[in-house]
Formats: structure tokens, sequence, C-alpha cells
């Protein structure tokens, strides 16, 4: 998880905690010097979005994953599942859960599961247009990679 700027202001304690567009030089080369490591990664800053779902093209050992934090706003999640599905495909992790507590669990998959849908139906319908046949067994396989077989496949080395 890259991209937290610590104690912006130390008098919220835990709550204290900015955000900053990361440099992914770093990244890039940590990919690059361990191809036989994965990395699932995920980032903090709206900016830095599109240069990561770049290097997810580039790199075979990094694996994308939700939104943190700040990013946990339904427009912003909205907007880089989009971007993540247009540049990669299916082959993200589309959220996850960071919650401290049940309350922030409960929420963010209320909305990021509505999010996460309205945009394949999206998706779907732009191929249903140009004459894709769609099956379910295809919607079902899509929506269980998405949620859990991406992940395992990446462990797996599959």
């Amino acid at each position: 998880m890259i991209g937290v700027k610590r104690a912006v202001n130390p008098q919220l304690q835990m709550a204290g905690d900015g955000s900053g567009k990361a440099d992914l030089t770093s990244l890039e080369t940590l990919l690059r010097e361990n191809p036989d490591n994965k990395f699932l990664v995920t980032l903090l800053s709206r900016e830095n979005q599109h240069e990561l779902c770049v290097i997810g093209r580039k790199f075979k050992n990094l694996m994308i994953f939700g939104c943190w934090w700040f990013m946990n706003n339904p427009s912003v999640i909205e907007e880089i599942t989009r971007e993540r599905i247009e540049l990669l495909g299916l082959s993200v992790i589309p959220q996850h859960s960071d919650a401290r507590i049940l309350d922030q669990l409960v929420y963010k998959w209320i909305h990021s599961r509505q999010i996460i849908a309205d945009v394949l139906v999206e998706k779907y319908q732009t191929l249903l247009d140009v004459g894709w046949t769609l099956t379910s067994s295809e919607v079902e396989r899509d929506v269980n990679n998405l949620f859990g077989g991406n992940f395992d496949r990446f462990l797996n080395g599959n």
C-alpha cells in the first residue's frame, strides 16, 4: 500500500495520515529485479492510478488490488475500476478490505459491489452491441475471478 504520508496532522494520532503522489520508479525496479517474487499493490493517490495500470501491463509479478483509504469514495472507486478494467481487463482484484472496524467493511462492500456490477454491465453491453454472444457461465466466471479467482491464480502461478 503505497502513497501514505504519515502524521500529516499528529494531533489526530492514527487518523492524522494523509496522501501524496508516489514515485513508482522504485516499484518498477523491484518488479524488474525480482521476477520470481509476487507483489500485491494498491496506491493511495488518485494521480498514480494510470501509471500503476501501465506498470501492471508490463509485469506479470504484479497484482493490482482495491481502493485504499481516501480512494474509497464511490465516484473514485467507479473511475478507478473502469480505468483498471479498460487497461488490464478482468485481471485485477477490484476491491479489498483494509477496514479497522466492522462498520467500515459493511459500507465499503455495499457501494463497491454495486459499482463493480455497474461497470461490468456497461462493459458487457458494449460487447453485446458489437455482436458478442455472452453466456451466463462467462459472467459467472468473470465475477468469480474478480472476487477470488484472480488472487488464487496469482498466488499459485497459473
